[in-house]
């Protein structure tokens, strides 16, 4: 199993079964804004924002 908020690098990949790599993929995948700490979830919003103004200044 896969640690949250391990990075897994392409060596530690390749030492992997593809059972084993789709298994890390899959653990990495975020499925509900509850699993996202507020601090990041925050920032993901903010720059949704800025983009968002961003486009419609630029539109």
């Amino acid at each position: 199993m896969v640690e949250r908020g391990k990075v897994t690098t392409a060596a530690e990949m390749d030492k992997m079964t593809p059972q084993q790599r789709a298994d890390a993929v899959d653990a990495s995948v975020v499925h509900s804004w509850d699993e996202v700490s507020p601090e990041f979830r925050s920032r993901v919003l903010k720059r949704a924002k800025q983009l968002a103004e961003d486009l419609t200044a630029n539109a």
